[in-house]
């Protein structure tokens, strides 16, 4: 079993939170915790682990948290004391412990992307700053009641109003993978989605992405003017899930095209994802996944640099799954990849805040889109393009800009 290292940054601020700071005058931001290193305590896991279980750093502890009987490390540590500990492994024969602690902080460490693609560099996501894809639901049983089926003037005319409140990205879906949902016919999709992109992407100056799991729905849309790709499946089978390979139709066609590619994970499909879902460990099991999928994307001959990670919730996710996800989210950034936050509307926004219409739920899916803005989170996948755009921007501003505020 491959050794892996999970690492949370746990800094001194008042409350919980880990404020973003903006750029530093080059373009690249900068958390906060990792300009104040001496400050920061790290929360780390290793696991398996082989060696004594006498003689460990102070505010380390030795557990059996495996089926199997593997020993995980765990605790807390100040940077210092965890960048000393990475070394003393390294003398002491544990090198795959010390690199794979090591991997994990330096993608922490590694400052926000400014990706850059297309045509003559023709779109650009600077992920120092917060970013916001609007969703555009093509089909006619949306969970949030905001589909447009086989409208295309409505459909670019929501697209194109959504540009204009402020959105990054317009993600174009023709598959609901709400609970419960079955699975559209290929033609189906093609019909709902294709016109729509093609219309966006003509009219539109920002990226277009298409939200589906279909190697042909892909290579379609891409050839309509379709700028990003958004999986739910991670790229691997259309009706599969964490447990599915990777689709070598899809890295066929990904990996020589400048374009961003999201990557999410779920438990089963939309069909029934929601029956049981059930996880040794949600944090570690997710982590895995995505750093695995990650791993083989980059094998396949697809640029890191290029990958966006999304833990998913609400797929295959129960209530507590997803509320866990959501207060260690900063883990997930030893990823190295931006991270994508979709919340909206979703089920678990309703249960915090009470409302059972999925349309009554968008201020609360912007005050979770704070909170995961806070915990690391870069790009924000929403249905109120305009309201987020609002609440994302004065979070900003408290954040960053206090001194020209007081002017």
């Amino acid at each position: 079993m491959m050794v892996q290292a999970v690492l949370e940054p746990m800094p001194h601020f008042p409350g919980s939170f880990i404020p973003l700071r903006g750029g530093d005058g080059n373009g690249a931001g900068m958390p906060v915790p990792w300009q104040r290193r001496n400050e920061t305590r790290w929360y780390l896991e290793l696991e398996p682990w082989s060696g004594d279980i006498h003689g460990l750093p102070t505010g380390l502890v030795c557990s059996v948290a495996h089926p199997q009987g593997l020993r995980r490390i765990q605790g807390h540590m100040p940077y210092s004391d965890l960048t000393e500990w990475i070394h003393a492994l390294t003398r002491l024969g544990h090198e795959a412990e010390a690199l794979a602690l090591n991997t994990a902080l330096q993608s922490h460490l590694e400052s926000p992307a400014v990706l850059r693609w297309g045509a003559g560099q023709r779109f650009s996501l600077d992920f120092s700053r917060p970013r916001i894809m609007g969703i555009l639901n093509l089909t006619p049983d949306s969970f949030s009641g905001d589909g447009v089926a086989h409208n295309v003037a409505e459909a670019v005319a929501k697209g194109i109003a959504m540009a204009h409140a402020g959105a990054d990205v317009i993600d174009v879906g023709g598959e609901s993978t709400r609970p419960g949902a079955m699975q559209v016919a290929l033609e189906e999709e093609l019909s709902r989605v294709i016109p729509v992109i093609a219309e966006l992407a003509r009219r539109l100056a920002i990226p277009i992405s298409v939200d589906t799991t279909k190697p042909e729905v892909m290579e379609a849309a891409l050839e309509a003017g379709a700028g990003m790709v958004n999986d739910v499946s991670a790229l691997g089978g259309a009706d599969g899930d964490e447990r599915t390979a990777l689709d070598q139709r899809k890295v066929a066609l990904l990996k020589d095209l400048d374009l961003p590619i999201c990557l999410m994970h779920r438990q089963g499909t939309p069909g029934t994802m929601q029956n049981d879902p059930h996880y040794q460990d949600v944090l570690w099991d997710i982590y895995r996944f995505l750093d695995r999928r990650i791993g083989e994307c980059c094998s396949g001959g697809i640029d890191k640099k290029r990958l966006l990670a999304d833990v998913g919730f609400g797929f295959g996710k129960r209530a507590g799954d997803n509320l866990a996800l959501m207060w260690h989210q900063r883990m997930f950034l030893g990823l190295g990849v931006p991270l994508l936050f979709g919340i909206s509307r979703k089920r678990i926004t309703g249960l915090l805040c009470g409302a059972v219409n999925p349309e009554s739920r968008d201020t609360a899916s912007h005050i979770l889109a704070v909170f995961g803005m806070l915990t690391g989170a870069r790009m924000f996948r929403v249905h109120d393009v305009a309201g987020a755009r609002q609440a994302m921007v004065t979070a900003w501003e408290w954040m960053n800009d206090e001194a020209h505020l007081n002017h």
